[in-house]
């Protein structure tokens, strides 16, 4: 059976199959079929070495994949596939030729080393046929055309239909029906395990799987090749500027990577930066002469590329253009001209609280700072009076301990080292007291259902941004009965106690209720007096 192009080797061992099977034709002796044992183990080291070059191909197209998924996964998976359907028919072979020679010599149990050399009856023609062929061709041999026919058809539904291998498949597994010398027709089955001895079956087959094995390494090197099909191929060059950083601040260095696109590090392009005059040629493009006063731009030893290197002087858009030229086929030089821009500014550093343009005690202050042109993991901060640390969020949590003020500082890593971006003075404050409530009222007129159904004094905040609370730590409710006495019930808590509930209870309309000595605790820890509130029962 073909398999595509042939090693030498490979020719050899097929001419000897062919001239051993014409010898079987001539009745020759035993000795001469011991023959076939060479052919056989010569197929076997084939197909080793088929499988060993294969795995090479696999290990190629895993790796590819694990480096650039989106590329090379999909090829990946199909080979995947390949190898799988190929230890199959790999393994349907063996089975096929282990069932042969164990019924042949009478062998039983599992694990027996079957090898050609150790066959008793390699000149046998009987079982062979009635295993593969069968009486009225009901043999085995129809279900290993079957596994290899599905394999032939897998194969070519991974080839493009422009594939040159298209050829080599359908040829290295053949197995249509022949017509022989009289019109007679016959099977495949028939013609590869009929009227043949044991040892040329096997033979076969060991050929058959040296075949498989070929098929397979030239569909994995087709799928490898895939990897880079669809890859665009640059017939242009073009220049390429790659600032870091278009915006600079006053004082610090503008640098940018300028190349030819699908650049080669072992031949760095030559740039030049200034003025030039250029003049049509007869091929379409142009040709450029610097003028004096250009400056050659510098070869960076560690990337092999020429960098540009200028410090921010005056505020404002600095504009350059120049030649970048690199020898290219033929020895011929390859010249482009290129222009570009970046900015100079004067350090801008912005610096704002979240929520309030103060920073308050005992709360955790949320901070953004950012400065123009600069990402925010470049920046860092500090300040003179309390703490501030990243949040997390792409902000900052400053927390403060005294009154008084406090400066944040922000500086930047710019160009190998850290520089000041400067700092901004913030106030620190006492959080403002809460304001005590009774029924959501602060005192004033009251309904007496309101004010007898009431179960605590509540602490809020009014106009204040941040989510805190402060804690009612004591309080005490206070009225006059009607013989003119002044009844006062304390509380250690948030909460009205039952005495004080019943003090409510026998409230009248007129009568005055006074809630006094609230104290609030903060979440600084600091204790807040917070007044009286007087109520009049409605």
């Amino acid at each position: 059976m073909g398999h595509g192009k042939e090693t030498p080797r490979q020719k050899m061992i097929g001419l000897m199959y062919l001239f051993l099977t014409c010898m079987l034709a001539l009745n020759v002796s035993k000795d001469i079929l011991n023959a076939f044992i060479i052919v056989n183990d010569g197929l076997n080291h084939t197909t080793v070495g088929f499988s060993e070059k294969t795995s090479i191909l696999y290990n190629a197209l895993e790796k590819a994949a694990q480096a650039n998924p989106a590329k090379a996964k999909p090829w990946n998976d199909k080979a995947v596939d390949v190898r799988k359907r190929t230890q199959i028919v790999i393994d349907s072979l063996q089975m096929f030729k282990d069932t042969i020679i164990r019924t042949a010599d009478g062998l039983k149990g599992k694990n027996l080393d079957l090898k050609a050399d150790s066959i008793s009856s390699k000149d046998n023609t009987d079982y062979p046929a009635q295993i593969m062929v069968g009486a009225e061709g009901n043999g085995k041999g129809k279900d290993l055309k079957k596994t290899m026919d599905s394999y032939r058809e897998f194969l070519l539904g991974l080839v493009g239909k422009d594939s040159s291998l298209i050829k080599t498949i359908n040829e290295g597994i053949d197995t249509k029906t022949q017509t022989g010398k009289e019109g007679e027709i016959i099977t495949w089955e028939s013609h590869h395990f009929e009227h043949l001895p044991l040892i040329a079956v096997i033979t076969i087959m060991s050929q058959m799987q040296a075949t498989v094995r070929n098929l397979e390494s030239d569909v994995v090197a087709y799928l490898n090749q895939q990897v880079d099909a669809g890859s665009f191929k640059f017939n242009k060059l073009a220049p390429t500027i790659i600032p870091n950083s278009n915006y600079v601040m006053q004082g610090s260095e503008y640098k940018a990577e300028i190349f030819f696109a699908a650049f080669d590090t072992t031949q760095a392009p030559e740039v030049f930066i200034g003025e030039y005059d250029s003049t049509k040629n007869s091929e379409g493009g142009y040709d450029y002469k610097m003028r004096p006063g250009a400056v050659k731009v510098e070869i960076d030893k560690k990337t092999g590329k020429p960098v540009y290197s200028v410090r921010g002087g005056a505020v404002g858009e600095k504009k350059y253009r120049g030649i970048i030229s690199m020898k290219g086929p033929n020895e011929k030089i390859i010249s482009q001209s290129f222009k570009s821009s970046f900015q100079i500014a004067q350090t801008a550093l912005v610096v704002s609280p979240t929520k309030m343009n103060v920073f308050y005690i005992g709360v955790e202050n949320p901070v953004d700072i950012s400065v123009p042109g600069i990402p925010s993991n470049k920046l860092s901060a500090s300040m003179t009076a309390g703490s501030i640390v990243p949040n997390g969020k792409g902000g900052y949590t400053v927390k403060v301990t005294k009154p008084g003020t406090t400066t944040v500082n922000v500086s930047a890593k710019m160009d190998g080292g850290t520089k000041s971006m400067g700092s901004k003075e913030f106030r620190v404050k006492r959080v403002p007291d809460p304001v005590a409530k009774v029924a959501g009222q602060k005192g004033g007129g009251i309904a007496a259902t309101l004010l007898k159904a009431a179960k605590r004094v509540d602490p809020v905040m009014e106009n204040f941004d941040f989510d805190l609370k402060f804690q009612i730590t004591g309080f005490v409710v206070s009225t006059k009965t009607k013989d003119g006495f002044t009844i006062d019930k304390p509380s250690t808590s948030e909460r009205i106690t039952s005495e004080q509930k019943s003090l409510l209870e026998g409230v009248k309309k007129g009568q005055k209720v006074y809630f006094e000595e609230i104290k609030a605790k903060g979440p600084d820890g600091s204790i807040r007096e917070l007044g009286t509130l007087m109520f009049k029962v409605e």
